[in-house]
């Protein structure tokens, strides 16, 4: 038999009943997490980044990394949930 590198992904059983499975309430964990996080850390963060960003934005050379920096304001306030590709 040859392995030509596919993979199967694994098959999730099919849930019964009403009972919640252990991953359902996962979404609004995340949510309160991050509302957590912006009262007490991310808009601290985000405030950096803004007026880094505005230092930057100065130079024609800091414009790209001005760019990134107003990017990472939206994950700075709400980092939890969000995958960084």
């Amino acid at each position: 038999m040859q392995d030509d590198g596919f993979v199967v992904p694994p098959v999730r059983p099919e849930r019964g009943g009403g009972e919640p499975a252990a991953g359902d309430h996962l979404p609004l964990l995340v949510e309160v997490v991050n509302i957590l996080w912006l009262f007490l850390f991310g808009w601290e963060i985000a405030v950096a980044h803004l007026i880094s960003a505005l230092l930057l934005a100065i130079t024609l050379l800091g414009l790209p990394f001005a760019r990134q920096h107003i990017k990472l304001i939206a994950l700075a306030l709400f980092p939890f949930g969000r995958e960084l590709v």
